[in-house]
């Protein structure tokens, strides 16, 4: 079947799973400085990897890459607006304390976007499985 692309993808999000547990649990132990590095570090590699899925969205040869590829890109450009408004209200706010506690708030419902994206990965894959199955009993059927 053409579905192992989607095994080889689950391993991939296994270990990004395994390494967002392991950077969160080492976050709430590590000295300022080296949570300012360990940042920095995430950061540098964010950027490597949008760039990355960017250039396999813009050089794919099937016409869904484009519809992809301009959501991605109002996705991220509406993550970067909140991220900024979000950044401005805490600044605004003059409390460093409240600030922290409105970043909490926010990876709090990021990691449950995450989820909610993951179980919609989930769904996605599961139609496109039915979908090969469904092909295959058509083709079945016409011998």
């Amino acid at each position: 079947m053409g579905h192992e692309i989607l095994t080889v993808k689950l391993c991939e999000l296994d270990a990004r799973f395994a390494r967002l547990h392991r950077r969160i649990r080492q976050s709430e132990t590590a000295g300022h400085p080296q949570l300012q590095q360990a940042m920095r570090v995430l950061r540098q590699e964010h950027d490597k990897t949008a760039l990355a899925l960017q250039n396999r969205l813009r050089h794919s040869r099937t016409g869904m890459a484009a519809i992809l590829a301009n959501c991605y890109g109002e996705i991220a450009q509406s993550v970067q607006t909140a991220t900024d408004a979000l950044r401005q209200q805490a600044l605004d706010s003059g409390d460093p304390e409240a600030a922290a506690e409105e970043k909490i708030f926010l990876a709090e419902y990021a990691l449950d976007f995450v989820l909610q994206g993951a179980d919609r990965a989930l769904l996605l894959a599961m139609e496109a499985i039915d979908a090969q199955y469904a092909g295959q009993e058509g083709d079945s059927k016409s011998l």
